[in-house]
């Protein structure tokens, strides 16, 4: 009796183990270029995963943004950081980073200072200091990869993260559903 609970936890616990790392998958992550990133996060929402490495002394973020489900040819993705921290009005005064998914050819990618909510996207500077910024695009996943340098001190960011359709080659409104409205958090850098 002993030896079949022993045997019945030990098949529990490693099916319990096996769920949590398939259920992690930024962990499971391999970039084509072997670009690798001391942390990840699952995002909560819209099939989408963050990596970075933070240098807390220097302030630089380098990251890749990853958002999976892209399958039309015609659909623009976004990551940005608010700089107020202000979650609740997370979109307006963001500062995004956007990739354009057009037919044919790897994504374009640039920034944008969001001001508003009727905003299209539209190229721009942004607040953060910012290179490396390219977008590459892998079967229905879109990436984006670039290093920011942050006030110095920053600790944890309110984020977010969007995609919605193309209209003649600019940002349209993306979807009002849930998981769009809640496609934002407040994450530690650390």
């Amino acid at each position: 009796m002993v030896e079949k609970l022993r045997l019945a936890l030990s098949v529990l616990v490693s099916l319990l183990l096996t769920s949590s790392v398939q259920s992690q998958t930024c962990m499971n992550h391999t970039f084509t270029d072997n670009k690798v990133f001391t942390s990840c996060r699952d995002l909560p929402h819209l099939t989408s995963y963050l990596h970075w490495t933070y240098e807390q002394a220097t302030a630089k973020l380098d990251m890749a943004f990853r958002h999976a489900g892209i399958n039309a040819s015609d659909r623009w993705v976004a990551w940005a950081i608010n700089p107020n921290n202000n979650l609740n009005s997370a979109m307006v005064g963001a500062q995004a980073l956007v990739a354009i998914s057009e037919s044919g050819g790897a994504p374009r990618a640039y920034t944008s200072s969001i001001q508003g909510y009727s905003t299209q996207l539209a190229e721009g500077n942004i607040s953060y200091a910012i290179s490396g910024l390219r977008a590459t695009r892998e079967n229905s996943e879109i990436t984006i990869y670039a290093t920011l340098t942050l006030p110095n001190g920053t600790t944890n960011l309110v984020h977010l993260w969007q995609d919605g359709p193309l209209s003649a080659s600019t940002p349209a409104q993306h979807q009002l559903a849930t998981s769009n409205l809640q496609a934002k958090e407040t994450f530690d850098l650390l």
